[in-house]
């Protein structure tokens, strides 16, 4: 082959190496900056606020701070507390004397939380009575205190509270904290159901004293009724 005719040969093939490099190197960097299918660019996405709102959160231990038991048809008081410290101690000591602490696993809260407690309409009633945010920072101290009332004895009365906790953005997360207490029967409790169940009781008793009567006055009538002469055996012997 002519000198000339291969040194063009040479020029070409490195110029078309020198193309298809590039082409590789630009088509690098389209992947690099296009996600693949089903992944998130940063920056981007529709969960993007609340994922920034919700870092913002911490995660700190509850509890209840509630009796033992509960008496049927008497006010106590319970509370629900989210972190530690001494001012929530405090309140603790003063608000709910005598109360045991149960634990309620982790929850997320911010500066702001609201509490409702809710429970069987037919079994308590709960009016809310006191809470108390002493948090700073990350200092978490926050507690809920309610008046519960049960009406009827049981072993499990439920207890749920709603925690709302507001974001920075708008939206609110949701918590769900359950208690299991038992209700005793009182003396008190039984002789008001005794007294409210007259007529049920009045009417069995005028039962019992019916039948009683029916049974008295059948044996009355046996007992007075004559009773036939058996015949004297020398009056058979002499018949037969």
């Amino acid at each position: 082959m002519h000198i000339g005719t291969r040194a063009l040969l040479a020029v070409a093939t490195a110029a078309a190496v020198a193309a298809l490099a590039a082409c590789a190197s630009g088509s690098g960097d389209d992947s690099t900056q296009m996600p693949s299918p089903g992944q998130v660019a940063p920056g981007s996405g529709a969960f993007k606020d609340v994922d920034n709102a919700a870092r913002e959160l911490v995660t700190r231990q509850a509890y209840w701070q509630a009796p033992a038991a509960l008496d049927v048809e008497q006010t106590q008081r319970i509370g629900l507390a989210v972190g530690e410290g001494e001012k929530l101690t405090q309140k603790i000591n003063a608000m709910l004397e005598g109360t045991q602490k149960t634990a309620a696993g982790p929850v997320e809260v911010g500066p702001t939380v609201k509490a409702t407690l809710r429970g069987n309409a037919e079994d308590v009633e709960i009016t809310p009575s006191e809470s108390v945010n002493a948090t700073t920072g990350s200092d978490v101290q926050m507690l809920w205190t309610w008046l519960v009332h049960p009406k009827q004895p049981t072993d499990k009365l439920l207890l749920t509270a709603y925690l709302e906790v507001p974001l920075s953005n708008g939206h609110v997360i949701t918590h769900e904290v359950a208690l299991t207490v038992q209700v005793r029967r009182t003396m008190a409790f039984t002789a008001w159901q005794v007294l409210t169940h007259w007529g049920t009781w009045s009417a069995v008793v005028t039962s019992l004293v019916g039948a009683v009567s029916w049974l008295l006055r059948r044996r009355r009538r046996r007992t007075d009724a004559p009773q036939e002469e058996a015949p004297e055996p020398s009056v058979a012997n002499a018949t037969a």
